[in-house]
Order: C-alpha cells, then structure tokens, then sequence
C-alpha cells in the first residue's frame, strides 16, 4: 500500500497565533526581530554570519565531554562533539521547555526534528558539517508551574 504525505497551510490548523503565521509568511513588519526566515536559501547566510564569530570550540568540547565523562557514550555522541572543534562545524539547535500540553511526544518530535534538518544542511552544504542538539529547558521549571492551568 503506497501513501502520500499531503500538507495544510499553518492558518488552516487555527493552532497558531497571527504572529507565527506572518513569520512563516515573511511579513515585512516582523523584520527587525530577526535576522532570516526560515527557507533554504537563509540557511547559506547564516552560515556565512556564522562562521564569522569567534569562539572557543576547544573549551566547548572539552567542557561536554566532562558533561558526558560519567555517561556511556555512543561513538555518534563522541564524534560530534569532536566535529564541534573543527571551524566548519554548525549546530542544529533545539530546546524544550516541559510544559502540561505538550508530552513525550512533541519533544521527540523536536529532536528528530533536529536530527532530519543536520542531515539536509550536510546535503545542501557537503562541506560543512552539522551537529543535532537538543536543550531541555527544564531547570526553571517546577511542579507549581507545570501542574496547573490557568
């Protein structure tokens, strides 16, 4: 049995604000919060803006495999966090704050999510390459906060 993916515009779910429908629309009045929209053709600016700034890669290495050191670590794990020491290395970033709609589910999502966008950015760009990373915002949160809805 074949199956084929189809989609909805955003503004048809009417799960998301005016807001993040003239983000995804490019509204011109929303350009002076951010430096691209999210498309294809961004993702080689940013690179570029990127790969400009200063950092210490050696420290932030360094510094997560202390994170990991008490950890069992796959060999996928170890070598991204060496590909973060070479200067043609990027992230794909995501975070997640727990909250009470949003269960194991979409934070699954969001990592895969994250994983699929590295993969796309090493076939657009081969010679750079990108490592998936996933934040859990979850240090500010407590149970006052996540067990009630107002």
């Amino acid at each position: 049995m074949n199956f084929k993916a189809t989609g909805i515009p955003y503004a048809q779910t009417h799960f998301f604000s005016n807001l993040v429908l003239d983000y995804l629309n490019e509204c011109e009045t929303l350009e002076s919060f951010y430096n691209h929209f999210p498309k294809a053709e961004s993702l080689e600016l940013a690179i570029e803006e990127k790969a400009k700034q200063n950092m210490d890669r050696e420290l932030l290495a360094n510094s997560l495999l202390a994170q990991y050191d008490s950890l069992d670590k796959t060999e996928a794990v170890i070598s991204n966090i060496e590909l973060l020491k070479k200067s043609e290395t990027f992230t794909i970033t995501t975070a997640h704050q727990p909250n009470i709609f949003t269960g194991p589910l979409y934070f699954i999502y969001k990592i895969l999510h994250a994983i699929k966008l590295a993969a796309h950015c090493k076939e657009l760009f081969p010679q750079n390459n990108f490592v998936p990373v996933y934040y859990m915002g979850s240090e500010d949160a407590d149970l006052d906060e996540l067990g009630h809805i107002f």
